[in-house]
């Protein structure tokens, strides 16, 4: 019989492998590519945003209808950690665009009260590729240190939306079958559904509507096959 944990690890290992690559699978850290600028002083803008380490260089654009270009000949390049007030970029929120993948696992399934069973909690293994689109802030915020001495850093929220899939187990006994199934064993699902998640730094939580569908000839009986759960999702690509 396959373990728990064995399960687990060769479902994230499969979902990490086989659909994109390890490199690939979305970090949300500021990174080059284009924003939109927003200032205390100036109207938001586009613009393009070179990372090298803990500094930014940032290009205005030009628009040209159906393409945008970066205007080399005008940028401005600062460390984050040299920002202070004076500074075009002091307060200042890059907001970027952009479609999401990521792997997560439904820490919490909560499952409605059926077939005389009552309300449910469920906390089982699972892991899930989640593919949605999503709207990143970075704000530039500069702090007093205990010695008054003011450090500037890039801080990032972030939410998005979108639809997962995946597998995991679930525990199969006479409760959730209406005594159809007189043993007890962990059945193997394949759980799918729609979430919406918050991101705050490098920890990513969502709130998930999903459904799910045992992977056995006891689907007809488990109360729960293709019913509606409430679930908490955390994402794991992100660590």
């Amino acid at each position: 019989m396959i373990k728990g944990t064995d399960l687990y690890a060769g479902i994230i290992v499969l979902l990490a492998t086989g659909c994109t690559p390890v490199e690939k699978i979305a970090f949300h850290d500021l990174s080059s590519g284009y924003y939109k600028l927003k200032t205390p002083e100036n109207q938001p803008s586009k613009v393009y945003v070179n990372v090298y380490d803990d500094s930014i260089y940032v290009y205005k654009t030009i628009d040209e209808g159906k393409q945008i270009s970066v205007d080399t000949s005008a940028h401005r390049g600062v460390s984050i950690s040299s920002i202070r007030k004076g500074d075009p970029f002091y307060g200042s929120c890059f907001v970027k665009n952009s479609a999401d993948i990521d792997l997560t696992t439904v820490l919490l399934k909560y499952r409605p009260a059926r077939g005389g069973v009552p309300n449910q909690l469920n906390a089982n293994l699972n892991a899930a590729i989640y593919v949605g689109f999503r709207k990143d802030y970075y704000k530039m915020v500069t702090k007093d240190s205990p010695l008054h001495e003011k450090n500037t850093f890039c801080s990032h929220a972030g939410f998005d939306f979108g639809l997962f899939a995946g597998f995991g187990i679930t525990q199969i006994n006479p409760t959730v079958t209406n005594d159809n199934v007189s043993q007890e064993y962990d059945g193997i699902i394949f759980q799918k559904g729609i979430g919406l998640f918050f991101t705050l730094e490098r920890m990513s939580v969502g709130i998930v509507l999903g459904f799910d569908n045992l992977m056995d000839g006891n689907k007809s009986v488990w109360l729960y096959n293709q019913k509606p759960y409430l679930g908490l999702s955390l994402g794991i690509a992100n660590f």
